[in-house]
């Protein structure tokens, strides 16, 4: 087997393994915010094992790709599977035990991270090793509808699950699935590339290029500023996140989060599709800062309602659009950066985007318990303010939060759109031209930055 069959057929036991990982990644976040409901500190709680599973990739994220080139592909492949596996094993095995504590989960989850980064990863470093050159974009294509997929089907069956079967038959469902997914692996070849780098990897040399890509980003006018603004907005939108199933289950059930979240994936879905029949807009900035600012109303607007059908409209709405944004600024970056510099640009620029998520999951907790929530009862002063538009009681102090960070967001989209050197970001700096390459290094392109600043 090889070629795109083998492709497809991997494909297919890790999706099958992907599926059973939402479920349980649903049903765990479902029962923190159910066994903690009376707590004082539930959103905090909740925010912390976002954290947990959220800081690994970030500290790891630039240095994995070069990890994961130095070790046979299916050999990474199959042991960041099991790593996977045996993670989810000892939570359930908490579980059924009756002994899972959300302080139990904040030393699992992490490790659980560190497996699921390297296995995505290593299966995306594979394709082109596998999938013929002509047939890379069926394969990426394919790739990002099973992702989709599981994105739409996982939530609304992982709700459906958890009022029907619970948590405990949820996991085995999930053990399953990593054993499907193991299995379609240990029948596969999959190749090595040809070419390894050379000595030993060192921190020395990993901060080196962290730093010259650093560089050659400080010498392209707007990009900096621009990707500092985008991280701020990154941040609200990161405390949303933290914030959402807490405000869908106090006014609904398990299915109903399910059923928000697959309405949403359809957004994402449609969003996508029309991506890909469009190609986008020519001016790539000015469609990000639209479409930010799109979502930014939305999130501001959607929270106020108490009714589950306007979450569906809003989440598909928000979701929707997000393909416009990410769209635009991949092809932007990705016309604006010489390949000689791709990989490490790439790597530190979702690094400083996503820096400050750890920051606004801690935060959101903290808030909505410290303040917000307590503040919104009857009689507190956030509810004589904001409870005729809102509602009353603690609950709907997540929903405030949620508006509160959408105007916040909102904020600074407007913030960089007055700045032209953001705004017109994509046609005052030239597209990437491969003769350059081929003129000059890498070294004399970031000496030639560092002139521009």
């Amino acid at each position: 087997m090889s070629g795109l069959r083998l492709f497809y057929f991997v494909l297919f036991g890790q999706t099958i393994s992907m599926l059973g990982s939402s479920l349980t990644n649903f049903g765990v976040s479902v029962w923190i915010l159910r066994e903690y409901a009376d707590s004082d500190l539930q959103t905090t709680l909740y925010s912390l094992t976002l954290l947990a599973s959220t800081l690994p990739a970030l500290l790891v994220g630039p240095f994995l790709g070069s990890l994961i080139d130095r070790w046979p592909r299916k050999l990474n492949l199959i042991g960041s599977q099991i790593g996977a596996a045996i993670c989810t094993l000892v939570i359930a095995g908490f579980y059924w035990s009756d002994s899972l504590t959300v302080w139990t989960l904040l030393w699992v989850l992490p490790f659980a991270s560190l497996c699921g980064i390297s296995l995505q990863v290593g299966f995306t470093a594979s394709v082109a090793l596998v999938v013929p050159k002509e047939s890379l974009s069926r394969a990426s294509g394919s790739l990002g509808l099973m992702l989709g997929l599981v994105q739409l089907l996982g939530p609304l069956l992982a709700g459906i699950l958890m009022d029907q079967i619970g948590l405990k038959l949820i996991f085995v469902l999930d053990l399953v699935t990593f054993l499907l997914g193991l299995l379609t692996l240990f029948l596969v070849t999959i190749p090595n590339p040809e070419y390894k780098p050379e000595g030993k990897i060192t921190v020395k040399a990993l901060v080196n290029d962290l730093v010259e890509a650093y560089r050659y980003m400080k010498g392209k006018e707007g990009v900096l500023g621009g990707l500092f603004l985008f991280a701020l907005i990154w941040f609200n939108v990161s405390a949303v996140q933290a914030l959402f199933a807490p405000l869908v289950l106090s006014i609904g059930t398990a299915t109903d989060l399910g059923m928000v979240q697959m309405v949403g994936g359809i957004g994402l879905m449609v969003g996508s599709l029309v991506m890909v029949a469009w190609k986008g807009p020519d001016r790539k900035m000015v469609a990000i800062l639209i479409a930010a600012a799109l979502v930014s109303i939305g999130l501001a607007i959607t929270p106020i309602t108490q009714q589950i059908w306007v979450l569906c409209v809003g989440a598909f709405m928000i979701l929707a659009i997000a393909p416009l944004a990410n769209t635009s600024s991949q092809v932007f970056w990705q016309k604006k950066t010489d390949p000689a510099f791709q990989g490490r640009v790439f790597s530190l620029r979702n690094t400083m985007m996503r820096a400050a998520q750890p920051v606004a999951f801690l935060m959101a907790g903290f808030l909505a318990d410290g303040y917000f929530k307590p503040e919104m009862a009857e009689g507190r002063s956030l509810a004589t303010l904001f409870g005729p538009i809102w509602g009353v009681g603690e609950a709907r102090g997540i929903a405030l939060m949620i508006s509160v960070f959408g105007v916040v967001s909102l904020v600074f989209v407007v913030a960089a759109a007055f700045k032209s050197t953001i705004r017109r970001a994509d046609s005052n700096l030239p597209d990437f031209d491969e003769d350059d390459t081929l003129k000059k290094s890498p070294e004399s392109q970031v000496e030639q930055g560092d002139r521009v600043t």
